[in-house]
């Protein structure tokens, strides 16, 4: 019996070490379905997947939300999690989120960065105290759970490279309400803010939220976004 269906959006993940975590990690829950939904690898992330006996779907999209979409609509359980490529869940939250998620409408975890940095410190706080808990807005790397039902709801948002998670959220809030934010970790790369900088990623981040606001092309805010790193996409 499958009692959560975990989606995982993923794009040449072959020397991205969190995935291969996360597929170690699931592999001790008998009671979950792992769904890889594609974006067109070009490394072998097709063969780890066949390896580790999950379902993988290509899609060959740069949309996350499309590889998102895909992914959940065909999923088994009645509780979907979507899960962040680059995140690893504490395991005693993903134990408690399969024991209780029919408790919860849809929500995500607690937010927390693999370096130590000041500045790292207070995004994640920003992240699990004003963004999540206040405004209700909830990025993918809180891996985001929900009743499947839901899936109508977010199936009709635009089949866009970046924010998906926003207007998931926005979707979410306007038909359901406030997401419940588990206590446990959700700890995500750094990656970007290594390769590009604390100060220089940070900056980025708060640029491209302006436009997201304003109505940019999501195509030509994501390019900016992968620029040296093509972690989700390659432009």
């Amino acid at each position: 019996m499958v009692n959560l269906s975990i989606v995982i959006p993923t794009f040449n993940e072959q020397k991205n070490q969190y995935f291969l975590n996360i597929l170690n990690l699931l592999k001790k829950f008998n009671d979950v379905e792992i769904i890889v939904s594609d974006g067109g690898s070009t490394d072998d992330t097709r063969k780890i997947c066949e390896f580790n006996d999950v379902v993988f779907l290509e899609t060959k999209t740069s949309s996350r939300a499309k590889r998102i979409n895909v992914g959940i609509s065909v999923a088994k359980s009645e509780y979907v999690l979507i899960h962040h490529p680059r995140s690893l869940l504490d395991e005693n939250g993903l134990s408690y989120l399969l024991e209780n998620c029919h408790k919860y409408f849809w929500g995500g975890f607690t937010h927390n960065f693999d370096e130590k940095h000041l500045l790292l410190v207070f995004t994640s706080w920003y992240s699990n105290n004003v963004r999540a808990k206040i405004k209700g807005i909830l990025y993918l790397d809180h891996c985001i759970f929900m009743k499947k039902d839901f899936f109508e709801v977010i199936r009709d948002i635009p089949d866009v490279d970046i924010f998906e998670d926003t207007l998931i959220s926005y979707k979410l809030l306007d038909k359901v309400g406030k997401p419940k934010i588990l206590p446990y970790k959700s700890t995500t790369s750094a990656i970007r803010f290594k390769t590009n900088g604390v100060f220089t990623q940070s900056l980025l981040n708060q640029i491209l939220k302006l436009k997201f606001l304003l109505g940019f092309d999501h195509k030509k805010m994501n390019e900016k976004y992968e620029k040296n790193t093509s972690l989700n996409s390659k432009y």
